[in-house]
């Protein structure tokens, strides 16, 4: 449900008179000040100091009024957790509509994210032949070596981690 609502805001901010950049923009600034973003999460916060705090905010940075009006609302609505989601969302559709397919790669070495991401690119070349990617990259630890990708409904999995568990359901006969 959660991904559901994420998904059709993002639909409707893709609707209003919104351009690319305001959008990355403003999560660039979410994504840089964690005490505002403590702030605008926390339950304990009235929604109407949420909302006077974002419009003062707003109204420093100079934001579009119809990317305003829009977290104004997802605020007031309780919605405001999901800000940052419905932001990354909305540049997913956009980059979907310019035949571009976000993909989030995991890697583990820094030393090894372009080969990762050229070994990736191949891969998912396979599966959508005619689309170029963007890659969100996040390192994850936990996969011991190799990658792990994900774009649309797909995901590859060429992490140790992953082989691993290959591994142990074909021992286990699963």
């Amino acid at each position: 449900m959660r991904q559901t609502t994420i998904h059709n805001n993002a639909l409707v901010l893709s609707e209003l008179p919104v351009k690319r950049a305001e959008v990355e923009e403003a999560l660039k600034e979410l994504e840089s000040n964690p005490v505002y973003m403590d702030f605008m999460m926390s339950p304990v916060v009235f929604y109407k100091k949420k909302e006077d705090a974002e419009k003062r905010i707003l109204k420093l940075a100079g934001e579009p009024k119809a990317l305003t009006a829009f977290l104004l609302v997802m605020i007031k609505n309780h919605n405001e957790t999901l800000i940052p989601d419905i932001l990354h969302e909305y540049l997913r559709i956009e980059d979907e509509q310019a035949g571009i397919l976000s993909a989030d790669l995991f890697y583990v070495n820094d030393s090894e994210i372009e080969a990762d991401k050229k070994k990736a690119r191949a891969s998912l070349e396979k599966l959508f032949p005619d689309a170029e990617f963007s890659f969100r990259v996040r390192q994850d630890k936990n996969l011991i070596g190799g990658y792990l990708v994900r774009c649309k409904n797909y995901e590859i999995d060429r992490s140790y981690k992953g082989q691993l568990r290959q591994l142990e359901n074909k021992i286990n006969g699963r």
